[in-house]
């Protein structure tokens, strides 16, 4: 079980790290939402994500920067290995980094 939870803060890590390097310069606060939907009929997967940063005290929205399909797949995996740890099938879930420097997350469930 234990591996189970370091894999999930390796990949919530490995997206933080590409929130933080879209972000050109100082922030005081990054959250993103992802959204994870899978389809019935075909079990064919969708991802999407919304991206915002605050700096000056301004809410800021910013596209994500990454290579390849690094987010999509960091995403499915954390999906898949959630699924697998607790049987929950969340639908979306947002990564906050305070300005504190403290990561949160918040996931909502079907």
């Amino acid at each position: 079980m234990n591996n189970l939870v370091e894999k999930q803060t390796e990949i919530l890590n490995s997206l933080l790290q590409i929130m933080d390097s879209s972000v050109n310069g100082e922030y005081q606060s990054l959250q993103c939402t992802f959204d994870y939907y899978r389809a019935e009929d075909d079990n064919s997967v969708s991802i999407g994500e919304k991206f915002f940063y605050k700096k000056d005290d301004e809410l800021k929205s910013e596209f994500l920067i990454y290579k390849n399909k690094a987010v999509p797949e960091l995403v499915k995996e954390l999906h898949t290995v959630m699924e697998n740890h607790t049987g929950g099938n969340w639908k979306e879930f947002t990564l906050t980094l305070d300005e504190n420097g403290k990561a949160h997350t918040k996931f909502i469930y079907e």
